[in-house]
């Protein structure tokens, strides 16, 4: 190559590089998802109000703070006073000495009423070496919508985006708390979305708290959700212990002439900027919409707006029948919640609008008795079978290696599959 061509063109660009803010190993599961949390990068964290998304910025900043990293915390739906208790809840299982250090270092401002002033304010109060604030790390502001601040506030909306290419300038992250739709969608205009580095999307599913990253400047966008929960002491945000759990097949029965026939499904959030949508070859698409409408009834479960991929698995190519129903159900909670179903789990039942779990035919119901009382039966022992309670009250008699759980609702099933996410009342409110 001639050494005159050597630096033309794209040949002329270095990489860049990205200084990084120092999360400590309590976050790294933050870390390892969004590649790195940036000096400079300006990131937008929105979810329904009380799922969370106070905590997890409190929570960066307290972790920072530890570091003797100091933070800058915007208030305008909360008071000084409820973030002080929150941080040192979260941090009352700490070492005295980073209790303190962390909890000095998170400044708390709530004097700022209109984010038109947040360009003027850092230029004073941050930027300035005489300022309060100066000498900032990182910048939460919660939230952008907190003064009741409407979409179309275009003007307002601009000042903002001025703020954080200040911010950016100046090497300070920011954390953008934002509301979020009824739909799911973040709340104002779309080029806000535009104008951050990284979008975090916070669901609520039972006592976990999904976490999506639609948009990375920084990594790979991850739509594959990151299942939360919250400490119930400290109320810390922490990576679930299923995280890792990808299966999401329930089994059901439909008679001797089918056997064993699966529902798999899948979760995931739509491609950046787009809706929802349902894949489901072969499969009644209103059903299909009417059983998803239904997860949603359930207590603290948001998974409207989602991706779907469906398939039934039914020996002989039969068509699908309306008893799948909860099976169907469990494999998408399954796989949005990320736990698994124990493969000894036999779900019957059709679901009407109310979650009921309707009767089962007659005929299926006879043939799984008898197939259950054949030695040489396909189903292998031990069951567990979850059924309509009219159902449940023909498999009465006790067969060796077979428990028979009568389901009234959706919700019985779902609860005595996994025990453990009963107790998701005991987080609803948090911020």
């Amino acid at each position: 190559m001639n050494d005159s061509n050597d630096n033309k063109g794209l040949l002329s660009i270095e990489s860049t590089h990205y200084d990084e803010l120092p999360l400590s190993d309590n976050l790294a599961w933050l870390k390892s998802r969004i590649s790195k949390f940036v000096q400079g990068g300006v990131y937008l964290l929105a979810g329904q109000p009380g799922i969370g998304k106070s905590r997890l910025s409190a929570q960066i900043a307290l972790d920072l703070g530890r570091n003797n990293i100091r933070s800058l915390y915007i208030l305008t739906e909360q008071s000084k006073e409820e973030l002080a208790k929150i941080a040192r809840q979260m941090t009352a299982n700490w070492p005295q000495e980073a209790a303190i250090l962390a909890l000095k270092n998170v400044e708390p401002e709530e004097t700022i009423y209109d984010i038109e002033t947040l360009p003027s304010f850092l230029a004073h109060q941050v930027m300035s070496p005489s300022g309060k604030y100066h000498g900032v790390k990182l910048i939460v502001i919660d939230s952008i919508q907190g003064q009741g601040l409407a979409p179309g506030a275009t003007t307002k909306y601009k000042q903002l985006y001025e703020f954080c290419r200040q911010c950016k300038g100046a090497g300070i992250t920011v954390i953008l708390v934002a509301h979020v739709t009824k739909r799911g969608d973040v709340a104002g205009p779309k080029d806000m979305e535009h104008n951050v580095d990284c979008v975090l999307v916070m669901r609520r599913a039972m006592i976990y708290r999904p976490l999506f990253v639609p948009k990375n400047r920084f990594g790979p966008a991850i739509l594959k959700p990151i299942p939360l929960e919250m400490d119930k002491t400290t109320t810390v945000l922490k990576l679930s212990p299923h995280s890792e759990t990808v299966s999401s097949v329930a089994r059901s029965y439909l008679g001797k002439n089918v056997g064993i026939a699966e529902a798999q499904a899948s979760v995931s959030l739509p491609a950046y900027g787009s809706r929802g949508k349902i894949t489901a070859p072969g499969l009644p698409r209103r059903e299909i919409e009417q059983l998803t409408t239904c997860i949603s009834q359930l207590p603290n479960m948001q998974i409207e707006d989602l991706d779907y991929a469906i398939q039934c698995r039914l020996p002989g190519d039969r068509i699908y029948r309306s008893v799948l129903g909860l099976p169907l159900c469990m494999a998408l909670i399954a796989s949005y919640i990320q736990k698994d179903i124990p493969r000894h789990h036999i779900y019957l039942g059709e679901i009407d609008l109310l979650r009921k779990v309707r009767e089962v035919p007659e005929q299926i119901i006879i043939d799984l008795w008898e197939e259950l009382n054949d030695e040489d039966s396909n189903l292998k022992k031990p069951l567990r079978i979850f059924c309509p309670t009219e159902s449940a009250s023909i498999l009465q008699e006790e067969v060796k290696g077979v428990t028979i759980v009568a389901c009234e609702r959706l919700d019985d099933a779902v609860y005595m599959t996994w025990p453990e996410i009963s107790g998701a009342e005991n987080n609803v409110g948090a911020r």
